[in-house]
């Protein structure tokens, strides 16, 4: 009798006692489609849908190939619905997601945009991946906007006389362009005034960055690109008085200035020269200016407290028209990347300048393939002062030493046993072996282990 209680359909269920705003925030995580299968257990299902603080909509979740164009019916159909009802019961939403990948009309695409405006949307992310999509920025005028992503082959389109959105502090913009090319980047900085948090992403195709910035409010810049198709450009200036984090990665462009970075705490630099580039600087009739030096790029962030180099980086600087740059507030630097390329003669005749122009740096990070010689490039430590990289460990007083992607080879425990023996102020030696088994881990904690150490302080960890 009691199993058959329990089996009962009629019984009540654990989740219909919880109280309506927990069935919310727990729909919350569904996508909208996923979230509207419920509606069909009971009318305070039905209801609950119309107060679930999150949309998602995405038309490929609801498409069917076999189904043809009545899909798009389908989606177009089932998402005018859900708008219309959450209108009616004036219902606010949080947090918007709409994802297209089929063709829908323009004018019904924004006004559905203007209805999740008028909800008092705090989060809306668009992306159209399907066509050239002319989106007017004065669409997306909002007093309660706050975080806004626009993605994939969408134009705006912006006039001068548009209202604004005063609040929206982060912003993402992958792969878009502007209607008016020549305005470049600054309408959308006029647009939103107190932006904080910038990151725009452009592809060989949808590059529409012109190289200037100026934002009095900005805190943190995410400038990446697909790929090193795109032409450099001619100049790159960054007046953001009030930056703090900077992380741009992108062909190294022929020249950099107007850059007002005094509030710089991290920069993470990934900049790749072109074989056109690096061929004008090795010219011997070179003089004067030759496009592509980083050395202003790098006088404009030398108060930093945080650097992260990649190995392209490294090859900019490498080629750097004049003398290193000072780092006197540099605590933590990382060189290389997870990516297997870049020059171990670069890494090993930067180190030395790099540490002796960063005297209070404690903590050094050597991720990648950087910091060992590859097969074939075993002939490159005769062109290196090792007496140069000694000198420079010696008066070095970083206390941690992190080695990434360490294989055990002979070349890399010769390496460590130049870092463990001239680094005197060493407290901890972090080495990350990657899929070395607990034999090869066991054997390279002996190794290091008896190595002669400079620092009676230092210990060492072996990590998987």
């Amino acid at each position: 009798m009691e199993a058959n209680k329990k089996a009962n359909p009629s019984s009540k269920d654990v989740i219909s006692n919880l109280p309506d705003d927990l069935l919310c925030h727990v729909l919350s995580f569904l996508t909208t489609k996923e979230a509207a299968l419920t509606s069909v257990l009971s009318k305070r299902w039905s209801n609950l849908l119309q107060s679930v603080p999150v949309l998602d909509f995405d038309d490929s979740a609801l498409l069917r190939p076999k189904f043809g164009p009545r899909n798009v019916t389908v989606f177009k159909d089932f998402v005018d619905r859900l708008l219309s009802l959450r209108v009616k019961n004036s219902s606010p939403v949080k947090r918007v997601s709409l994802k297209c990948r089929h063709v829908l009309e323009p004018e019904r695409l924004i006004r559905w945009i203007r209805t999740f405006i008028d909800l008092g949307v705090l989060d809306l992310s668009l992306s159209f991946d399907y066509r050239i999509f002319i989106l007017p920025l004065n669409v997306l005028t909002s007093k309660t906007l706050v975080n806004l992503r626009i993605g994939a082959k969408i134009r705006l389109f912006y006039s001068p006389s548009d209202s604004v959105s005063p609040n929206v502090d982060s912003l993402v913009l992958d792969s878009i362009t502007f209607e008016d090319g020549k305005l470049g980047f600054q309408p959308i900085l006029s647009a939103f005034p107190a932006l904080k948090s910038l990151r725009i992403h452009g592809s060989n195709k949808w590059n529409y960055w012109n190289g200037s910035i100026s934002s009095p409010t900005l805190k943190k810049l995410v400038l990446t690109s697909d790929g090193d198709a795109s032409a450099p450009k001619r100049c790159v200036s960054f007046d953001t008085p009030g930056l703090v984090c900077l992380e741009y990665s992108d062909m190294v462009a022929d020249k950099y200035e107007k850059l007002k970075l005094d509030s710089l705490v991290e920069a993470r630099l990934d900049l790749l020269l072109n074989a056109n580039q690096i061929m004008r600087k090795n010219a011997p009739e070179s003089v004067g200016f030759v496009p592509g030096d980083v050395t202003a790029l790098f006088m404009g962030i030398r108060n930093v407290k945080i650097l992260c180099l990649s190995p392209d980086a490294l090859d900019a600087l490498y080629y750097r028209g004049e003398r290193m740059p000072v780092f006197n507030n540099l605590i933590s630097l990382t060189l290389g990347s997870d990516k297997p390329h870049g020059s171990p003669y670069v890494f090993w005749k930067l180190l030395p300048s790099l540490l002796l122009n960063s005297t209070n740096l404690e903590t050094l990070i050597i991720k990648g393939l950087v910091h060992y010689v590859r097969e074939g490039w075993e002939g490159v430590h005769l062109h290196i002062s090792w007496d140069g990289v000694s000198d420079s460990l010696s008066s070095s007083a970083v206390k941690v030493l992190k080695i990434n992607g360490y294989r055990g080879t002979s070349q890399e425990l010769n390496q460590l046993k130049r870092f463990l023996g001239k680094l005197s102020h060493l407290e901890m030696v972090t080495v990350d072996h990657g899929s070395m088994d607990d034999r090869g881990r066991f054997r390279l904690l002996k190794d290091l282990l008896f190595l002669p150490k400079a620092s009676s302080k230092c210990q060492i960890q072996v990590m998987k």
